[in-house]
């Protein structure tokens, strides 16, 4: 099973079940948690437990209850939490329906047929006249007398349809200008 690098975490939840912890017992729950959200059922070794919760054999033994026992990927015993699990069984339904409709929604896009190649054009050129040779943008007096971009001559302005000629040769004058400068 995909392990998901993130786990929900649900604050009110979390401080609830806690409140009976002390300092040690939550950060070994914690770090117990964290394991299993990663790399799955803890295995039925007290000192491995113990190394991985980063705590004493006694705080281990004070919050063991809180775990059931379930069976590892390999097969073998272990202990995980019930709510984690359910938690990451919902994870893992939600990425596997969106996984299906981005399979199904490539699927509608693409002509299999067609060798691979798309049904339609990209996205990127329908909104192009491309058999204009005119501009629509011109840098308007503001922007002139403000500050320079470093980079750039200034961000054009869109002027109207009756001016896009003379925008035009405004436009590629003010560039000209400052390739020189």
């Amino acid at each position: 099973m995909n392990r998901s690098p993130w786990m929900p975490f649900y604050v009110d939840d979390f401080i609830a079940s806690t409140t009976d912890m002390s300092c040690d017992e939550v950060g070994a729950y914690t770090r117990l948690l964290c394991h299993l959200w990663s790399r799955g059922p803890l295995p039925l070794d007290d000192k491995v437990i113990c190394r991985i919760a980063a705590c004493r054999l006694a705080v281990w033994r004070s919050i063991r209850t809180r775990f059931s026992p379930v069976t590892r990927d390999d097969g073998t015993p272990g202990l995980s939490q019930t709510r984690l699990e359910a938690e990451r069984f919902r994870r893992q339904t939600l990425m596997n329906e969106r996984a299906e409709a981005g399979r199904r929604g490539a699927a509608s896009r693409w002509n299999s047929k067609a060798n691979g190649k798309a049904i339609g054009k990209s996205k990127a050129f329908h909104n192009h006249n491309q058999n204009s040779n005119t501009s629509n943008v011109v840098i308007t007096r503001s922007e002139s007398e403000a500050a320079p971009t470093p980079l750039a001559v200034g961000l054009p302005r869109i002027a109207s349809i009756e001016d896009a000629d003379d925008a035009t040769s405004r436009n590629r004058a003010a560039i000209r200008a400052w390739r020189t400068k």
